[in-house]
């Protein structure tokens, strides 16, 4: 596999891919690189990192499964910061899997927002993280009923009584068929407003555990009677079936093509190009879909032929997308080999402040999707992946590059930044200027740049006026005595000048 392909593919796949994992999978090849990004992930546990008054957990092990003692002031808080970091951290680690893109795909779109419980938000993100490859229909099932749905969906009102229809309709026109062209006041191609009704009573009666952070079922609020479906659904009859309704209204819905392809579309958007034409729905989300409906809704068969198939790495889908903001944070971070703590309560720390203090401010952070319809950059036509990019988030990630690159993040009174002299000596020629400049090119955008780009960097940036060979002597000098400060500072300053323009340019905001 080609540089090119294998850097495409793990910009895609993981939370910003270092130069190691490229040169990695170039040496693999594709279909054992997608084998390894398709094989299973398993998660640790997120620890109490910092609160000393949490009665059951001392700092250092994991409070997953403990009670919420009451009277304690701030330890669900404690509790839910540690949730934020354990998440961000899993993208930190950036092992070489796509579980922490698919975990994002999910949760953007099977929303959960605006709780702050760490037990639900642990226990819905959970279902999310171990079956980030799986059964998709099953998921949907378990996320029905799950305790942080049923609250952020108002499925813990819905009653005989007083049917609460927010989940029924989220559940048809977001997270399984999707709606369609309007045919008439309230009903869509793909159901109708009787759908959203007689849905919503079937899933009426399920309640919140609030001891045990979980879902449950009260017969006595649950609407017995027969509900019908339109003709959309073939006008199907579901008596009652108490507790196990909810399963047969989503093997109903599942049981037509359309869903399929809604989801193969969501996912193409996710990881592919937000521009589905005709020959695109004809010729790929047909025949995954196919795939899909074919393997029971397993996500990871419909994943593996995305991947490896030659449409994914065409060159209209280069460069297609604007980096996210985790994109290119942890571009920056993982590929710039910023060297974070090994100790885990010190990574915990540096975690929770790329949270609440970059990706929060970014617009991109667990927990807090702006609507149940997710991230407008997956949905809101015409602009797509463009909703990243603003005059303010510019601003912000133009100050975050220049920290980082420049060494001056600080995070709890210790200075973070790239380790461009480490980084270098991966590259196969870091004493030449040309082949520098474009191991950099490589690693961070998607498009190569234009001879000319390319001698500007050269000769206005990284060596000013001076002939080729004075790199090579300079950087030489340097690797004879790395101990030298004046030696190292003079080949730091110029690497810094030449990624503050690189990192600066328009091309950096693509992948």
């Amino acid at each position: 596999m080609e540089y090119k392909t294998s850097s495409h593919l793990l910009r895609r796949t993981l939370t910003g891919p270092r130069y190691d994992q490229i040169t990695k999978a170039v040496e693999l090849g594709l279909d054992q690189t997608v084998e390894l990004l398709l094989s299973e992930n398993q998660d640790s546990l997120p620890i109490n990192y910092y609160f000393e008054d949490d009665p059951l957990v001392p700092i250092g092990e994991t409070w997953v499964g403990k009670e919420i003692t009451t009277g304690i002031s701030n330890l669900n808080n404690a509790r839910y910061n540690s949730l934020l970091a354990w998440l961000v951290k899993s993208m930190l680690e950036n092992k070489f899997s796509i579980k922490e893109k698919m975990t994002l795909f999910l949760h953007n779109h099977l929303v959960i927002s605006d709780n702050t419980n760490s037990n639900f938000n642990y226990n819905y993100i959970s279902l999310l993280r171990n079956n980030y490859l799986g059964d998709f229909k099953q998921l949907v099932k378990d996320v029905t009923i799950e305790a942080g749905m049923l609250k952020y969906l108002n499925g813990n009102e819905n009653t005989a009584s007083a049917p609460n229809e927010n989940y029924a309709r989220e559940l048809l026109e977001l997270f399984t068929i999707g709606k369609g062209p309007l045919i008439a006041d309230g009903d869509y191609t793909f159901y109708t407003e009787q759908d959203v009704r007689e849905i919503a009573r079937c899933l009426s009666g399920w309640r919140i555990d609030y001891t045990n952070y979980i879902g449950f079922f009260k017969s006595n609020q649950h609407d017995k009677e027969t509900k019908q479906l339109s003709d959309k659904f073939d006008n199907i009859v579901i008596e009652n079936l108490e507790e196990e309704e909810y399963k047969t209204v989503i093997d109903i819905i599942f049981s037509k093509d359309e869903v399929s392809k809604f989801i193969c579309r969501q996912l193409y958007i996710w990881f592919v190009n937000y521009n589905i034409t005709e020959d695109i729905e004809t010729n790929i989300i047909e025949p995954l879909a196919q795939i899909f409906r074919e393997n029971n809704y397993v996500l990871y068969p419909v994943l593996e032929t995305l991947l490896k198939s030659n449409h994914f790495y065409d060159e209209c889908n280069i460069g297609s997308m604007v980096r996210s903001p985790i994109d290119y944070i942890f571009t920056a971070i993982n590929a710039g080999k910023v060297a974070f703590p090994e100790d885990e309560i010190e990574k915990y720390k540096v975690s929770i402040f790329l949270y609440k203090g970059i990706l929060k401010e970014l617009d991109q952070a667990y927990f807090l999707i702006p609507s149940v319809a997710g991230w407008k950059a997956y949905y809101q036509e015409p602009v797509f992946y463009r909703y990243w990019l603003s005059s303010v988030s510019l601003s912000e990630r133009k100050t975050f590059i220049k920290a980082l690159i420049n060494g001056t993040t600080k995070i709890n009174g210790i200075k973070y930044g790239m380790d461009l002299l480490t980084l270098i000596t991966e590259f196969p020629e870091p004493e030449n200027p040309d082949s520098l400049i474009n191991s950099f090119i490589d690693l961070y955008l998607s498009q190569d740049l234009s001879d000319e780009q390319k001698e500007y960097l050269k000769t206005q940036v990284l060596i000013p006026g001076l002939p080729d060979y004075e790199w090579t002597v300079e950087y030489s000098d340097y690797l004879s005595d790395p101990d030298d400060d004046v030696k190292k500072n003079s080949i730091l300053t110029k690497l810094r000048n030449l990624n503050l323009i690189l990192l600066n340019m328009p091309e950096n905001q693509l992948m």
